[in-house]
């Protein structure tokens, strides 16, 4: 190949490597820097297409000499009106530049959706441990029994209402088998959760134990990890009630654009065993960045006599739509 080809095609490779490797990773996932950034892109590429690129010029036939017989005859004098102009040489090679771009952008796509399909063989992986492991902390023997207690208790004192704790222990149970297994639910349907168990825990524990929640009325299409708040409130109750000392457990979520918000703050008392405290904090984290990537938050604070948590991610998982 010789180098006035190389010359030639030098350019188209240069277009396709600078998007496929500058631009589409430095900008994945802004928009509009990538929109701009490409258009600016191409706009240095018609430069070279219209102004910088050399191109033959014919040689000039002095007046009364005779054109050789290797010249191209030259035009009609006279074109049918209706006869189609040709497309100018730096049109043509405009719009092969906007495909390789669109070609850059397709190899991405396909690259994206490969590692998409690699994380959710990961969270199906992950997926039958988690529900076990919600259905050993989550819903442990000792959680049945004192329930169960409660409610037989309600049906000598309270019929009305031991069937109205049976309905959320039922409905509670239903969301653990089979909701627990998705990589995400609905918000709304994780609420629910919270509330079923709230209502079960008011049974359980004496009413000088403060146990409120503020959650949001309407949640839109918000999705989130199931039974990940659930797990965070069921290790308050575990390590932050006792009977003996001022108790409390307040729960909020909080939504505010497209981001999620959860608080859990509840009483620390001391001489507890917090070594279990976080149901496997190393876990979480993990389901937080197969569904997140680093677009979430999870701070813990403990003081004296306090322990909170804050969880923010979005309203959406990053694993499925990624831009660029």
């Amino acid at each position: 190949m010789s180098d006035s080809v190389l010359l030639q095609i030098l350019p188209f490779v240069v277009l396709f490597l600078v998007h496929q490797f500058v631009l589409a990773p430095w900008l994945r996932g802004k928009r509009w820097p990538y929109l701009g950034a490409t258009l600016l892109l191409l706009g240095l590429f018609a430069c070279w297409c219209f102004f910088l690129k050399e191109r033959p010029v014919p040689p000039r036939i002095p007046q009364g000499q005779e054109p050789p017989q290797w010249a191209p005859a030259p035009p009609p004098e006279e074109e049918p009106e209706n006869a189609p102009r040709p497309i100018r040489p730096e049109w043509q090679e405009l719009f092969m530049g906007i495909l390789i771009i669109a070609g850059s952008q397709g190899l991405l796509a396909i690259r994206q959706v490969k590692r998409n399909e690699r994380k959710m063989q990961e969270l199906k992986a992950e997926s039958l441990s988690r529900q076990l492991e919600s259905l050993r902390y989550q819903i442990n023997p000792h959680f049945f029994m004192n329930t169960l207690n409660n409610i037989q208790s309600l049906i000598l004192t309270d019929p009305d209402k031991a069937a109205e704790a049976v309905g959320e222990f039922s409905k509670l149970m239903r969301i653990v088998l089979y909701e627990g297994s998705e990589p995400t639910i609905p918000l709304s349907r994780e609420l629910d959760y919270l509330q079923h168990y709230l209502s079960l825990m008011r049974l359980r524990y004496p009413q000088d134990i403060v146990i409120e929640a503020d959650f949001p009325k309407e949640c839109g299409d918000a999705v989130v990890p199931p039974l990940l708040m659930a797990s965070f409130a069921e290790n308050a109750f575990k390590h932050g009630i006792s009977y003996t000392e001022e108790s409390f457990i307040k729960l909020a979520v909080f939504l505010d654009g497209s981001r999620v918000t959860f608080q859990c703050t509840n009483t620390r008392h001391p001489g507890r065993d917090d070594t279990q405290h976080g149901l496997g904090m190393e876990n979480i984290r993990k389901r937080l960045s197969l569904l997140y990537g680093s677009d979430y938050q999870l701070r813990i604070d403990e003081q004296a006599g306090l322990y909170g948590v804050m969880l923010d991610i979005p309203q959406k998982p990053v694993l499925s739509v990624e831009s660029v």
